[in-house]
């Protein structure tokens, strides 16, 4: 049988402890739920989303941090599954998967992951149009509306028949004999 000495259950201890604390950096903690605000229908990113990242800007300019440029016409190339700096085994925007986006998380967790905090300064109706547009793929363009199909009405029977009728007389069209 083997003891455990005293500076071995140490050492131990502290190993657990320091791969608990890894591990809690890196998974998203403290999130709003949202679920109060339903899912928008399709998100325009210049005209929904760039007009939240522009309150970003002040931090996150042409010379940002960690390279991250929000402003109009660099925002979305800057964003969408580009590694993040802070843990490049994870995209700053994962298209269709909001939670797993570093955006998302830094903008509605209170310990996104990683070592960053919250970014202040968004509503919980601009965190949830950020979740949206994530989850509908986080294109750049809106999708383009679909074609509204204009259904086919065909005319009563007895409609034709009367204009059948009706250009047979003009025709002249006699009925054949024994009919």
């Amino acid at each position: 049988m083997h003891c455990i000495r005293p500076h071995e259950a140490l050492t131990l201890l502290g190993l657990m402890l320091f791969a608990t604390f890894i591990q809690a950096g890196t998974v998203a903690s403290g999130c709003d739920e949202l679920d109060a605000f339903p899912a928008s229908p399709a998100i325009d990113f210049a005209t929904q989303i760039q007009p939240i990242l522009d309150g970003c800007t002040g931090c996150h300019g042409a010379s940002g941090p960690a390279g991250l440029d929000l402003r109009e016409g660099e925002a979305w190339s800057n964003l969408v599954g580009v590694p993040a700096t802070t843990n490049p085994e994870r995209l700053r925007v994962a298209p269709f998967d909001p939670q797993d986006s570093v955006l998302f998380n830094a903008v509605n967790c209170d310990n996104p992951g990683g070592p960053s905090f919250r970014m202040p300064g968004t509503t919980a109706e601009q965190r949830a149009l950020i979740r949206d547009w994530i989850a509908q793929g986080a294109l750049e363009e809106p999708p383009a509306p679909e074609a509204q199909a204009v259904p086919f009405m065909p005319a009563p029977i007895a409609i034709l028949l009367a204009l059948l009728l009706a250009l047979m007389a003009a025709r002249r069209f006699n009925r054949p004999p024994g009919a």
